[in-house]
């Protein structure tokens, strides 16, 4: 983590030309890194399908918590469309594993909060420059994780290593949080962060196609499901609103 922090970082300090350390941002890192520490914790002890199930209660968090730092009423339909993604996701989570460990479980619900947190954190700044954050957030980051590595500490450099280490840091990193910081500063969290059940949809897909997975009817449900999720959030903008016309009368 703390590589791929400093690396994802580093690509967009060229961007954002500074760094911003104050009381915004130095809040932003905690939330970020107690996300991405936790979650990898987490996989220690569950399987990663049991960890999406329970990583994806975070749009369940982030609601309340934006109603409570931003004053930022849900709508019904926002509410809707996350509780039934939700139930998408454990339906097909649990179509694909069966056992959860209780503090693998702990953990990874523990990572959804702290995400949801630093999600509606970024629409609390979305008057600062989303490369000028993620830059400021990711390097100090690293210098957090740097001083966590003792604990635990294990290191084995190889060419695959690398390879996954440039995606998570790059892919997973700098493209990642910049646009989710971007997208942030546009929507409403209600809307964004359902947005998120088409993660599991579209890495599902891809890896039916790759044959990485086998999806089974159950799978099937629940990406359906996440899909309706999403549609359902997004309902206002769906309703077609036919334009007014005005008649003149000749007299």
């Amino acid at each position: 983590m703390a590589l791929r922090y400093f690396i994802a970082g580093a690509v967009l300090l060229p961007l954002a030309r500074k760094i911003v350390l104050n009381k915004e941002t130095i809040t932003l890192t905690i939330l970020t890194t107690a996300s991405s520490a936790l979650w990898a914790l987490g996989l220690l002890y569950v399987a990663p399908s049991e960890s999406a199930v329970l990583s994806y209660t975070m749009p369940l968090f982030s609601i309340p918590i934006a109603l409570v730092l931003l004053s930022e009423r849900p709508k019904l339909f926002e509410v809707l469309g996350a509780s039934i993604g939700f139930g998408g996701v454990v339906i097909y989570g649990f179509s694909l594993s069966g056992h959860m460990s209780l503090l693998g479980g702990i953990l990874t619900v523990l990572n959804a909060v702290f995400w949801a947190s630093f999600t509606v954190y970024y629409r609390k700044m979305k008057s600062m420059d989303p490369a000028v954050v993620n830059a400021s957030q990711l390097l100090l980051g690293s210098a957090i994780f740097l001083a966590l590595s003792p604990i635990g500490f294990r290191f084995d450099p190889s060419v695959t290593f690398i390879e996954d280490l440039l995606f998570s840091a790059i892919l997973g990193g700098s493209v990642l949080f910049y646009l989710w910081n971007l997208m942030l500063r546009l929507e409403r969290v209600g809307k964004v962060t359902v947005m998120a059940f088409s993660i599991p949809i579209i890495s599902s897909i891809e890896d039916q196609l790759t044959g990485e997975i086998e999806l089974n009817r159950d799978s099937y449900l629940g990406m359906t499901t996440m899909l309706l999720g999403i549609l359902l959030s997004r309902k206002d903008e769906m309703v077609f609103k036919p334009k007014l016309r005005t008649h003149v009368v000749k007299t």
